[in-house]
């Protein structure tokens, strides 16, 4: 069985869905010194409208290897910052904690 640890370091990247603005979103997974896991989400994109930090969202996770099914997991969003600090022009980071709690729910 893989821990929870490693499974996080193998997820690629996530999708969600928003209610509103009705939206489907869907980002390649980034890791940094500063921020473990993190997505980028445009400075014009609709989806920065309707995330604020502490909400919790169903993500999918995907994996590199796609013989390996993606899991649903309930994610945090921890902070959502400009990008441009950490070299992201034109982009938001937007920090994500799978909330181990709720999940264990899931699996």
């Amino acid at each position: 069985m893989i821990t929870i640890e490693k499974t996080e370091k193998a997820y690629t990247s996530a999708e969600f869905q928003l209610e509103n603005p009705g939206i489907f979103y869907q980002f390649k997974l980034r890791r940094h010194r500063d921020e473990p896991l993190f997505g980028l989400v445009h400075s014009g994109s609709k989806a920065l409208e309707s995330l604020k930090k502490g909400d919790l969202i169903p993500m999918t996770y995907h994996f590199q290897d796609r013989t390996i099914p993606a899991e649903r997991k309930t994610t945090r969003i921890k902070y959502i910052l400009d990008g441009t600090t950490m070299g992201f022009k034109d982009h938001f980071i937007i920090a994500l904690d799978i909330n181990l709690d709720t999940n264990k729910e899931d699996e």
